[in-house]
């Protein structure tokens, strides 16, 4: 859909115009051509009295919007800026949200809600492809390396090929209440219920004991220096959204697929969330410095512990 290799530039100059966007979306949307979302009709009558065109069904009279049903469903953002926000969050390093709010000209709180919203796209795609075949399942940590009671345990699981390399990869938070939280380990049933959510069922096989796998490791570290270089750190609130963002590209990657052609698909084929839907709360491992009553009291409690 796009050419290897496409620019940043490039792509600005070739999607400038919310025409140029909509023809886009529109084929990406119906690549077979126009089918009514309410009967699938093919045939419709194009309506050009709004910013974007509406194609209203011939038979059942049912109008719809080529941002109806995706991410971009509601906004008033021009589309030429969630396409520029789709084709940097598409890149190997990602994009901060601060950075975005700068290139794509809108605020902060926007450029976070577009980001968000992409990355909403990016878990829905992950949803629909669980893990097959064998699968190996091993606990890691995203955090602070020197303070043991303030990491966020993951779990990696790999889908590996016939020479033990992997081919698809999800990391997945577990629930809280799966987890030791003095030890921060993750005891059996959070290992059970990530096989449960994320693979095939009965079609895969399972290792989970052992070293770490020794293809996991440079991935947690890729993934700890992604987060920490490109967002200076994420909290465990949404820290499942940033590692899902990381394996799907490195999914696409590994499967040799463009990542920005997908990219689109998903974020024109993933009904809209409201900014109070991804601010909810959830729950989440509390804190250590809470129960300390600040963090430099946590922090004096580890010094005064490495000098004894």
């Amino acid at each position: 859909m796009f050419p290897d290799q496409l620019t940043f530039e490039a792509f600005c100059q070739q999607f400038n115009s919310e025409q140029a966007c909509v023809e886009m979306l529109f084929k990406t949307r119906w690549p077979d051509g126009f089918r009514c979302p309410t009967c699938s009709h093919p045939h419709f009558y194009l309506i050009q009295t709004r910013r974007l065109p509406l194609y209203e069904c011939c038979s059942c009279r049912h109008q719809a919007s080529v941002i109806a049903g995706t991410i971009m469903e509601g906004s008033s953002t021009p589309l030429p800026s969630w396409f520029q926000a789709i084709f940097l969050i598409s890149q190997p390093s990602g994009i901060s949200s601060s950075r975005l709010s700068n290139i794509i000209q809108v605020t902060y709180k926007t450029a976070w809600l577009i980001a968000r919203k992409i990355r909403h796209a990016m878990q829905h795609a992950d949803e629909g492809d669980p893990l097959t075949g064998i699968v190996r399942v091993d606990p890691i940590f995203y955090g602070y390396a020197y303070y043991s009671d303030a990491r966020q345990p993951l779990l990696i699981g790999s889908s590996l090929d016939q020479h033990d390399r992997p081919q698809h990869v999800k990391i997945k938070q577990p629930d809280p209440k799966h987890v030791n939280t003095e030890s921060r380990w993750i005891e059996t049933p959070g290992v059970q219920a990530f096989i449960k959510h994320h693979t095939d069922g009965e079609a895969v096989t399972v290792f989970t004991r052992g070293k770490l796998h020794p293809a996991s490791n440079p991935i947690m570290r890729n993934v700890t220096q992604w987060l920490n270089d490109t967002f200076h750190g994420i909290g465990a609130k949404h820290l499942q959204a940033y590692l899902d963002e990381f394996c799907f590209r490195l999914n696409l990657k590994l499967r040799n697929v463009p990542v920005l052609s997908q990219l689109l698909h998903w974020c024109s084929a993933t009904p809209a969330l409201t900014y109070k839907d991804l601010t909810r709360s959830k729950p989440v491992l509390a804190v250590p410095w809470v129960v300390w009553g600040s963090k430099a009291k946590w922090k004096g409690r580890y010094l005064s512990l490495w000098n004894a």
